[in-house]
């Protein structure tokens, strides 16, 4: 018998998102691989061969990456027993023409979900969620663009749920337990994020004012030059304002 924490299909995903239908829910197009090099590759393909249409966004989930793509390039660990996803949504859809805008709705959905069960999350800038100082997920915001015409709003979740994971990470397995760590659960619960996130574009101020709430530190750490500088809070565009001797800066991805 498989292990239904580790057993996951596009069909399991979807009855998890058709038993839990929210106000704001979208009709998917749900396609799953058991192993990929890159869901952000696999779905780079798909768009280049097929049209994601108003209100029929598309995602693509896998098992397990041979590649997974973080923030800058970045190689993101992702075995079995995480969610790792990337999803197209039609520009019609969203409310904004700002990636990082978006990425920060699409984080702060996250962070709302995992709190309802209790988990502590704070939001490092500009799109990881951290638990006890280590990263429990990470996002990825793209937008397509024809000309000056923003095409299609794209983002990639990876979220450690019973995984192993490297020292600096942590999983949701480690912080509550073996509670609730079926992955069609969990992959439908970061389907219903990415959909509300669309709803905190409607509002901005109240989205940068939440993310604010949750940010990881006081101090940003300017990597070129080592300098700390005072974090301030968000700007309506989604960019980081930071202080220092007087001297103010915004910072973006």
């Amino acid at each position: 018998m498989k292990n239904k924490k580790l057993s996951r299909s596009a069909g399991g995903i979807y009855r998890y998102h058709k038993f839990k239908k929210k106000p704001f829910a979208r009709s998917w197009r749900l396609i799953w691989k058991p192993i990929c090099a890159s869901t952000e590759i696999e779905l780079s393909n798909w768009i280049a061969e097929k049209p994601i249409e108003k209100d029929f966004p598309t995602a693509i989930f896998a098992s397990s990456q041979k590649y997974g793509q973080g923030q800058f390039g970045r190689n993101w660990h992702s075995p079995k027993g995480g969610v790792w996803v990337s999803a197209a949504i039609n520009s019609k859809d969203c409310n904004t023409n700002n990636s990082e805008l978006y990425g920060l709705a699409v984080a702060l959905a996250l962070a709302e979900m995992l709190e309802r069960i209790g988990v502590d999350i704070k939001i490092k800038w500009p799109n990881d969620l951290l638990c006890n100082g280590k990263k429990l997920a990470g996002i990825l915001p793209r937008l397509l663009s024809r000309g000056r015409e923003i095409r299609l709003f794209r983002v990639g979740v990876g979220l450690n749920v019973f995984n192993n994971v490297p020292q600096e990470a942590i999983s949701l397995k480690q912080i509550v337990g073996d509670e609730k760590m079926n992955i069609n659960f969990w992959s439908s619960e970061v389907l219903f994020a990415i959909e509300r996130a669309l709803d905190f574009l409607d509002n901005q101020k109240f989205l940068c004012s939440q993310i604010e709430q949750r940010l990881w530190s006081k101090k940003y750490t300017d990597k070129e030059t080592g300098f700390q500088w005072d974090i301030k809070g968000i700007d309506l565009s989604g960019r980081l304002i930071v202080t220092k001797d007087g001297k103010e800066r915004l910072l973006a991805t």
